[in-house]
């Protein structure tokens, strides 16, 4: 299991155009993939559902938690860690 937080610096918040960019990420993995904002395990949204990310409804500054379990796990959080690095830019 790897689990990271990460915090959200776009302007927009996970608005439609990053959550797209997620889930497209997400969804080249086998590993279940969990995310959670601002930590709390009592809402876990799914990444490779554009509609589940667009229902996190995160805005600029917050924390989200995301935890990756399975055979391709680590990968699947290094690919979730570039996309928030150039801030959903690439």
């Amino acid at each position: 299991m790897v689990k990271k937080d990460f915090v959200l610096e776009a302007e927009e918040g996970l608005h439609a155009r990053p959550a797209s960019m997620l889930a497209k990420v997400a969804m080249k993995f086998t590993c279940d993939i969990k995310l959670m904002k601002s930590g709390k395990a009592d809402k876990v949204f799914q990444p490779k559902s554009i509609l589940s990310l667009m229902s996190v409804g995160a805005a600029k500054g917050e924390r989200l938690t995301f935890v990756a379990e399975g055979d391709d796990e680590v990968q699947a959080m290094e690919s979730i860690s570039q996309l928030f690095t150039s801030n959903f830019q690439g």
